[in-house]
């Protein structure tokens, strides 16, 4: 079957944060997530824009929160195209807002076109800058899909934008993963990050608990993802425990030409029996 959409509203994490969602059903009862979210500072923040395909609810949503006029920071995470797909169009709504970014974000950016190097501002792992009545912090999420992708954490309420990181499927349109099967959510979690991050298998278990304290030390109250329900209360703690214990899992077996031609099979039907 084709993925359909799911229509979901904005929702808050926290004090004048939101999470913008696109909900994608991939198979009968699964859902998948492309999230991002809303920072109303005094210097308003965007966090990843979304998909071209969802380009007009994700707009219309995110101007629901914030006047685009008000807008001063695009921060991505990094440049995957569900990441900055409505980027270009975010700029020309948005004609006070600097693009927080990488080098690598620019070098992904070039198969588009000519970045808009002038309304940049390169922030890496580490690093922070100022929203205006709160100083963000661009923090490595524990695991990642992209060169230099950066979660950001707001000390100011708690909430950590982990990106790619922290995802999973969902069987409902929930925004908190208390709300799912528990067993669904370690299932899928456990699949997500051993799918995504296949290079789980060649880690040194020291030196990537190393990493994941970095993130952890934080602290956050609330943890959003870009590909799933925001984690809170002690599902935080579970979800970086089972982090943890990527490097001792064994690789996932990827889809091959058997689910394409399933896929396929479902979409046009079963091929017509010769005359």
């Amino acid at each position: 079957m084709q993925p359909s959409t799911v229509l979901a509203d904005p929702y808050r994490v926290g004090p004048g944060t939101w999470v913008v969602p696109q909900l994608l059903e991939t198979e009968p009862g699964v859902l998948v997530a492309i999230n991002s979210m809303v920072i109303t500072a005094t210097e308003p923040v965007i966090v990843d824009t979304g998909t071209s395909v969802n380009r007009e609810r994700w707009l219309a949503q995110v101007r629901s929160i914030v006047d685009p006029a008000d807008v001063r920071w695009v921060f991505l995470s990094h440049a995957d195209r569900d990441h900055i797909g409505n980027l270009a169009p975010v700029l020309e709504a948005c004609p006070n807002a600097t693009v927080v970014t990488t080098m690598w974000g620019v070098r992904h950016m070039l198969a588009d076109g000519e970045p808009p190097l002038a309304r940049m501002r390169w922030v890496n792992d580490g690093e922070s800058f100022s929203a205006g009545d709160r100083v963000l912090h661009a923090v490595r999420p524990p695991v990642w899909d992209n060169t230099n992708t950066r979660g950001l954490y707001d000390p100011t309420t708690g909430v950590f934008w982990a990106a790619d990181c922290f995802a999973s499927m969902l069987t409902a349109p929930v925004t908190n993963a208390r709300d799912l099967d528990p067993g669904f959510w370690r299932e899928s979690f456990a699949y997500e990050h051993s799918s995504y991050c296949d290079w789980h298998t060649l880690l040194d278990a020291t030196r990537f608990n190393a990493l994941v304290d970095r993130s952890a030390s934080l602290q956050p109250s609330v943890v959003a993802s870009a590909h799933g329900p925001v984690l809170t209360g002690r599902m935080i703690d579970e979800a970086y425990a089972m982090v943890r214990e990527l490097p001792g899992r064994g690789p996932v077996a990827e889809p091959g030409q058997p689910v394409l031609e399933r896929m396929l099979s479902a979409l046009v039907g079963p091929p017509a029996a010769a005359a």
